[in-house]
């Protein structure tokens, strides 16, 4: 059986000349394996994460299976005072075998974390029928997916991008980094900037339609009034978390989740439901601050997987909606199943380009 090995290079050059058709088909395969997740019991077979901490040095195991793959994820994060500058960046790679263990890839997966993170964060934008303004919190890898893949499948309809984030010299690294991308020039017709911490970020966040929540922040980004006032609410928005990872982080202000779940207060028309959108609903009642902190009740969190099951076979009006034109949060800390997903995509598209390495008998 082949065995592909795929370095951070590879990986890198295959999402670099990703084409729209090719965004599509990985969002499709990343719904396909979050709808089998949710939907066909597969949390039973998915063993816990391990974590190995030797003297400051950790090491995280992070195993997943589908009934086709199997698969670990290894991240080595350095404390920051053993880093030297060229050693900058998460350390991770990703392994993959068949079901019944047949080894058929390996492959650098720093970059796979945050572009499958921000494919999820698609999958829900993907129907968004107002996106001319969009706000970004982050200035991170993250950000950059997030942005890059929204400019793949919705580069048209979009106007304005900002980028906010504490640090005004990364945030301009990150804007010269998205124009000067050889292999994805950026659209005349969009206006890229940094936010000055000068200027009111009340009125920037009234005027957008999608904001994207990227940064390990331990306190909320921007008060709940801001989305809850009267101005705020005459128009509807989609939002994407997923930069807390820990139930000290918290980038949503609890009190705005406590507001969208009440479904006799101001959202309740612009809701589905009372809910909010969630990649795993185990992995935020032990991850997500934010939904922990709001005491968000499990039957109001919504599995992405059991959202797109109703809309494929059954596609409610109200459903369709929501995801359109509603008040949408989705909260996202990341699953095994979504590594396998991607990781299996990338080593078809390095079969279909021609890159990396393959023992033809391994």
């Amino acid at each position: 059986m082949p065995f592909t090995v795929l370095s951070d290079r590879n990986v890198n050059h295959i999402l670099d000349t990703l084409s729209q058709s090719d965004v599509i088909d990985l969002a499709n395969a990343l719904e396909n394996a979050l709808t089998q997740y949710s939907c066909n019991n597969e949390q039973q077979y998915q063993p816990h994460r391990a974590v190995v901490d030797r003297d400051g040095q950790v090491s995280l195991f992070m195993p997943g299976t589908t009934d086709q793959l199997l698969g670990v994820k290894i991240v080595g994060i350095t404390p920051s005072e053993k880093l030297k500058s060229s050693e900058a960046g998460l350390k991770s790679v990703l392994t993959l075998c068949d079901a019944r263990g047949h080894a058929i890839g390996t492959l650098n997966a720093a970059a796979l974390t945050a572009f499958r993170t921000a494919l999820g964060s698609m999958l829900p934008y993907r129907f968004r029928r107002q996106t001319e303004n969009i706000v970004v919190f982050g200035a991170g890898a993250q950000a950059m997916w997030h942005i890059r893949l929204a400019l793949l499948l919705k580069g048209k309809d979009i106007k304005s991008v900002t980028i906010v984030n504490r640090s005004a010299e990364r945030a301009q690294q990150l804007v010269e980094s998205l124009k000067g991308n050889k292999q994805s020039l950026w659209p005349s017709h969009i206006r890229l900037q940094v936010f000055d911490s000068k200027n009111d970020l009340e009125s920037l966040v009234v005027d957008a339609d999608v904001l994207f929540f990227t940064t390990p922040s331990t306190q909320p980004v921007f008060p709940a009034s801001y989305l809850t006032s009267e101005k705020a609410r005459t128009k509807t928005r989609y939002l994407a978390a997923i930069g807390s990872y820990r139930l000290d982080m918290q980038e949503i202000d609890p009190e705005l989740l406590k507001t969208v779940i009440d479904q006799s207060g101001p959202f309740a028309d612009v809701g589905y439901r009372g809910s909010v959108a969630v990649d795993s609903r185990d992995g935020c009642l032990q991850e997500a601050g934010e939904l922990v902190k709001a005491e968000i009740p499990t039957d109001k969190m919504l599995e992405i997987g059991q959202l797109f099951q109703t809309k494929n076979k059954e596609s409610p009006d109200d459903l369709n909606k929501w995801l359109e034109d509603g008040f949408v949060i989705y909260k996202s800390v990341g699953t095994g199943v979504m590594d396998l997903a991607i990781g299996q995509e990338l080593l078809r598209l390095a079969k279909v380009k021609n890159v990396g390495l393959t023992a033809e008998d391994f």
